[in-house]
């Protein structure tokens, strides 16, 4: 497992090097695996030559951190990660390079956006804009006008991410694996794509970047999330490889160049979560204490690992950096369903069979995002508008109304209107409702093929076991960062991209959605380096009337 390398215990060098802890960025606390080379150097230093490394080191001047030209930033996503999840493993000592980074970082809660899928959350990350500006709602699109559904790609991502204006600036990036990236970006640097990929080409830039990831076996992520009966333990090594060779990249492009953003995406635990977790909870109709008792602790395993990489990389990181890490949204069981579809057919609803038939959802597997079919629109859409409204708000009250009959649960926490959530050129684009489950709750749209046969309440019909809810996690470090503790302001991913661009020296645009994380970095520095702002994101796209600006902050995911 890796560990802190302790200091001397001689108490000069121990208070000596523990003020050079104190003051340094997160990359002097050397939290590496056991027999790494930087373990091997450190634990070889005699007594006094740790004594001299501390009283060289506490003697350089200190410099103003606010004075010192842009210095360098590293993001690492941990797609999925929850404190709700991760806090009792730091807490056993699992965890233990996370816990060190987090003891000396400014950390809290980042809140998703709605939808909280990773396309729609990571876009808004990057772009620093709410879904109805870039655009990207869910994992598929509808092609204007017809009833084809396709894979969504980056293609349709319509406001520049962080890297593109980064481009001419003099600033180099690494790009690994965020999800909805395929196909790359030209960027000044190197980009590997993330997920969904269409196919096996044309996943990075330069081009010789994809023959290098090729040749050295870097695995692409894949959207199926499937764990079929005597699989786990085959999908399990699948996804540790994959992460393996995404650490492997990294590591490489990492020491090769000094990039100015070095943006690294794992989903591995993501992934895990989904799939896993049935067998860490005896709550969910279909747990299994045979197969339990072979692969309960599997996501607890699957993160010591990845700490075990975190650790690596904080050791690698170069002195001056400063360090994001941040997830997409959080986590939690899943183990009921409702079937959106079959329930919408019943006398539960209050729909008819012919109303129900004008709502639908993208994918077949999530109902939670809903439409009502609009004329112009969707093909065969035939209410006017009027009572399309209607529909929608008689939708909302009954979702929210709904009760399981066996338990009195409700299964619908939250019913968003698309007005209520996405501003914007593309808002019209999103799904008309959005719905957020209840804890320990799935929207499924039921059994299609079968003609909603089903009862409207179950397990659920997939093998997903785990789903996301709002509350993500993120974690500031570095010489630009605020004191150690807890954040007490609660921020949001379209927070990222403008406190990303503050960290690196760059302009503004004025007309981002997200606010620069203030709470969180070195106190006085926006004062002695105040953000400049400049421009805005797409020039030929018309300006926010006054009344999407004053809908921006009234945002649920905002504040």
């Amino acid at each position: 497992m890796a560990r802190m390398i302790p200091g001397p215990s001689d108490s000069l060098a121990g208070r000596a090097l523990e003020s050079f802890r104190r003051a340094s960025p997160p990359t002097r606390r050397l939290i590496v695996a056991p027999g790494s080379s930087v373990a091997r150097r450190w634990r070889g230093l005699p007594r006094h030559g740790l004594l001299l490394l501390a009283a060289v080191l506490l003697a350089l001047p200190v410099a103003d951190c606010t004075r010192k030209p842009p210095g360098k930033l590293v993001v690492i996503g941990l797609d999925g990660a929850s404190w709700d999840l991760l806090e009792p493993w730091i807490q056993a000592g699992d965890l233990p390079n996370l816990k060190a980074f987090r003891d000396g970082a400014s950390w809290g809660t980042m809140m998703s956006v709605v939808p909280y899928l990773s396309p729609t959350a990571w876009t808004s990350a990057v772009t620093g804009v709410n879904p109805g500006r870039h655009g990207i709602f869910d994992f598929q699109r509808r092609l204007p006008g017809q009833a084809a559904i396709v894979t969504e790609t980056a293609k349709s991502r319509r406001s520049p991410p962080i890297w593109n204006l980064l481009r001419g600036s003099g600033k180099s990036v690494a790009i690994i694996n965020i999800p909805m990236t395929d196909p790359p970006d030209e960027v000044d640097g190197v980009m590997v794509a993330g997920f969904p990929h269409l196919d096996k080409e044309g996943f990075a830039y330069p081009p010789e970047l994809e023959a290098r990831c090729k040749a050295m076996g870097y695995i692409l992520d894949e959207m199926e999330m499937k764990i079929p009966d005597g699989e786990e333990e085959s999908i399990l090594a699948g996804y540790r490889s994959a992460r393996e060779k995404r650490w492997e990249l990294a590591r490489q492009l990492y020491s090769e160049k000094e990039y100015d953003l070095f943006w690294v995406v794992f989903t591995g635990v993501d992934r895990i979560q989904h799939l896993y977790w049935v067998f860490d909870d005896p709550k969910n109709p279909k747990y299994d204490p045979a197969k339990a008792a072979k692969f309960v602790g599997t996501m607890r395993k699957f993160w010591m690992e990845q700490d075990k990489i975190l650790g690596e990389l904080f050791a690698a990181i170069r002195p001056g950096t400063t360090v994001l890490i941040l997830s997409d949204h959080g986590f939690g069981p899943v183990r009921h369903e409702l079937r959106v579809g079959n329930w919408l057919r019943s006398a539960a609803s209050g729909f008819s069979s012919e109303q129900a038939n004008d709502i639908f959802s993208l994918d077949p597997s999530d109902a939670a995002r809903l439409y009502v079919r609009t004329p112009g629109r969707d093909p065969g859409g035939a209410s006017s508008p009027a009572e399309v409204r209607a529909t929608r708000d008689r939708l909302s009250a009954a979702l929210l109304a709904a009760r399981n009959p066996e338990t009195g649960e409700k299964p619908v926490e939250t019913v968003y209107p698309a007005e209520q959530v996405f501003v914007g050129k593309y808002a019209e684009k999103g799904p008309d409702l959005t719905a957020l489950p209840s804890n320990g709750y799935y929207l499924g749209l039921g059994d299609l093929p079968n003609g909603f046969k089903l009862p409207n309440y179950g397990p659920l019909s997939s093998t997903v076991s785990g789903w996301h809810h709002m509350e993500g996690v993120f974690l500031l470090r570095g010489p630009k960062a605020a004191p150690a503790g807890k954040a007490m302001k609660v921020y949001n991913l379209l927070d990222v991209a403008p406190t990303c661009l503050y960290l690196l020296g760059r302009p503004l645009p004025e007309d981002f959605d997200g606010k620069i994380m203030e709470t969180v970095l070195a106190p006085g520095l926006l004062k002695k380096v105040p953000p400049v702002y400049k421009g805005l994101l797409n020039e030929e796209d018309r300006p926010l009337t006054p009344e999407e600006q004053k809908a921006l902050k009234n945002l649920p995911y905002v504040g």
